[in-house]
Formats: structure tokens, sequence, C-alpha cells
């Protein structure tokens, strides 16, 4: 008798822990959607304001860029909910595959590419365009989590841990730079250092590495005094505030202009030609001025969220890819924002990185958008959702 008490409390408990890790899944995803949601629709109703004046001085339709954002959006939700429905593992598969074809694309891109704000960044596909920098991301990602997996039991020997990184995020991070491309470098880089401190690759091998890294990055920006003085202008952007400075020193003046509630939707002044990038990099530049303060902290905060959001679901995964997997991601879409943001109000260089799903920019949105799918599939998974493949 007895013995039946404990194995119907035993059952009783183990469907306790089960609904409980549902729910907490469930709480996970319902936040990421209603998140991502919030950051389309601001972005989606900047764009009409901050692209009104470029579609004036380039003569085209009106809502020509609304709708190809909405069109972005469109696509990227899409993208979203088939990421979400297969299963992680299916990554760990074709890692290499999606590897060599982001590098082969990285290649084209060199090749027969489209050169726009300095950097031959776009392959043109008829009237549509596309970044493989942005694909790049996750593919030096999935790759990496899956080789620091399969390494597990070896990579207390510094060969067996140097070696595939150097490999897997160099070639990427020569490619990008050829481009040249520093702010998605920074991205790789640090999405690339997440997946490290994820897997259980030493600390002491892993440390090193990040710093020589960083090291790197910076003799390379400093080996051209051009993109030096780009990067170091945001120290004192009045020192030059014809060229260097002028897009930080604008953008504070649209901040400003729009003190604690804004000057209302549509009525930014920045956007009549005083901000260049407007719709793209300094996005959130006109949802200050136009909402204030009180809209500029709500995207802080909605980006806080996605971050705490994004990790617990690292946390939570059901296995170390997912984990490497999904801190990869929320380390990408994390500090972009952040060096995005930081760079708008002066606190850190311009990169020229977009603001993740609030920037004008279809590659970027539709990307992002997919890899919230991964994480979304990660969360579910972790809550009981069996893989189907």
């Amino acid at each position: 008798m007895s013995s039946n008490v404990t194995s119907i409390a035993e059952v009783r408990a183990a469907a306790r822990r089960r609904s409980d890790r549902v729910m907490a899944a469930n709480r996970q995803v319902t936040l990421l959607f209603l998140i991502v949601a919030i950051l389309l629709l601001m972005g989606l109703t900047e764009t009409i304001s901050a692209s009104s004046t470029v579609e004036i001085k380039e003569q085209v339709e009106r809502f020509s860029y609304f709708k190809r954002q909405l069109l972005g959006v469109g696509l990227g939700t899409v993208a979203l909910f088939v990421m979400s429905r297969i299963p992680y593992q299916t990554y760990r598969r074709h890692a290499m595959a999606i590897y060599l074809l982001a590098v082969a694309l990285l290649v084209l891109v060199l090749v027969v590419g489209r050169r726009a704000g300095g950097a031959t960044a776009w392959l043109d596909f008829g009237p549509l365009s596309f970044q493989p920098s942005e694909a790049a991301k996750f593919a030096v990602i999935v790759a990496l989590a899956k080789v620091m997996e399969r390494k597990t039991k070896v990579l207390g020997d510094w060969k067996h841990f140097a070696a595939p990184v150097l490999a897997l995020v160099g070639a990427v991070a020569i490619l990008i730079m050829l481009q040249p491309d520093l702010g998605t470098l920074i991205i790789v880089g640090a999405a690339s250092m997440a997946v490290l401190l994820t897997s259980t690759a030493p600390l002491r091998y892993v440390l090193p590495l990040g710093v020589g890294g960083a090291g790197l990055g910076v003799l390379l920006a400093y080996a051209d005094p051009e993109r030096w003085s780009r990067l170091t202008s945001y120290l004192d952007p009045w020192a030059d505030a014809g060229d260097t400075g002028y897009q930080v020193i604008q953008s504070l003046y649209a901040l400003g202009n729009g003190g604690l509630f804004g000057v209302g939707l549509g009525a930014s002044r920045a956007r009549w030609y005083y901000l260049p990038n407007a719709h793209t990099d300094f996005i959130f530049a006109i949802i200050g001025e136009e909402t204030g303060l009180v809209g500029a902290m709500s995207v802080i905060a909605l980006f806080t969220l996605l971050t705490v959001v994004g990790w617990s679901i690292a946390a939570k995964a059901r296995d170390q890819f997912g984990k490497m997997l999904a801190a990869g991601i929320i380390t990408w879409l994390s500090l972009q924002a952040v060096v995005n943001i930081g760079g708008v109000v002066g606190a850190l260089p311009i990169t020229g990185i977009p603001l993740p799903f609030v920037s004008y920019g279809g590659t970027a949105v539709v990307i992002s958008m997919a890899v919230t799918g991964v994480l979304v599939n990660i969360a579910q998974q972790s809550g009981g959702v069996k893989a189907r493949s």
C-alpha cells in the first residue's frame, strides 16, 4: 500500500514538474512574440516618418520604403513561423553546409556585390537585395556550437580548442573586413565569444582568445586613418562638427528636441535632411524626437527584456548545443541594439549596424525574425515539446 501511495505521489510530482516547464516555456515564447511585435510596429511607424523626406529627395512613390519594410516584416513572419517549427537539432546536422554556404555568399558579394555606404555588402536580385553578412552571423554561431559540442571531451587541449575557432571565425572575419564592415565583425566576434563562454571550454583558453580578437579588431580599425577618425569622433564630435562628428551632433539635437514626450509622430525636424540615415542606422534618434524620452526608454526596456528572456531560454535549453545556440543568438541581437543605440546617443562609436527589428532593411529584419524563431523552438523543447525530426 505504501509503495502504491509513493508511486502515485511521484507520478503527480513529475506531472507538476512537466506542467511547470510547459508553462515557463509558454511564458517565454509569449514574451518573445510580444516584444518583437512591439518593436516591429514601432519600426514600421517610424519608417513612414523617417523615410518620407528620402522619398521626396529621390522622387519615388510615397510610402515606397514603408511598403518594402512591410514586405520584409511579412517575409520575416513566415521565416519566424517556419524556423520555430524546425527542431533546432537540425542545424547541428547541417552546420557545416550552412557555414560553407555563408562563406560562398561572402566571397560572391566581394566579386559581384553592390557597394553602398562605403562597403561592398549587398547582392542584388532584380528589385530585391540580400546582405550575406547577416546570414553569416547565424552560420558562425551554428558551426561553432556544433564543433564545441563535438569536442567537449578534448577542449582541455589548446590545439583542439583554438584551431577550429580560429578557422571558423577567422575565415568569416577576413571576408567581412574585405567589404569592409567593422560593425558586423564586432557582432560576429561577440556572438562567437558567447558560444565559447557557454561551452565547456576552459576560461583560461577562452578569455585570452577573446582579448586577442578584440585587440586585433582595434588594430584593423587603427590601420585605416579615415575609419579610425570616424570611430573615435564620438569622444569629441564638436571637434569636427562638419564631417566625422556631424551625425552624432544632429542625432543629439534630435533627441534633445524630443524632450519628455516628443514632438509627435511624423513631426520630426531632423529627418528633413539634417540627420543622414534617419530611417536606417539612426532611427532611434527619430523615435526619441517624435516620442520623447518615454518612447526612447521604452525601446531600451524592450531590448533589456528581450535579453533577459533570451538568456533564460539559453539557461533552460535541453542540451549543450541548444544553450550555445541560444546564447549566440541573444548576444547578437542584444549587443547589436546596444552598439546601435550607443552610437546614436554618442556613448559609443558609430559602426553603421541597424537596430534589430526597428531599422529599415529587409535582410536584417527577415534574418532577425528567423533567428527569433530558433529561440522559440529552443524554448518549446525545453518545455517538453519533442523535436519532429
